[in-house]
């Protein structure tokens, strides 16, 4: 019995590990707040496409420009 018990843990814990390292790819939505244009501040957002935007105005704006939704990975450089 024991080692059953062992496995269905470990599988258990196998299935969270895999549940939350998936959950860690998806991005967050960037907020696009401009109306005529973007800020020259320099907050860098790191993009799900692995590119460097300036800030994350600069990301909206690229992504209503190519109709791609990129989506922010995290803040700072790539």
């Amino acid at each position: 019995m024991r080692p059953l018990g062992i496995l269905l843990l470990l599988s258990l814990a196998l299935c969270c590990f895999l549940d939350t390292a998936q959950a860690g790819n998806a991005g967050k939505e960037p907020i696009c707040y401009f109306i005529l244009g973007c800020t020259k501040d320099y907050f860098p957002v790191c993009g799900t496409d692995g590119k460097t935007y300036y800030n994350e105005c600069i990301l909206c704006l690229e992504n209503k420009q190519k109709e791609i939704p990129v989506q922010i990975k995290r803040n700072g450089r790539c």
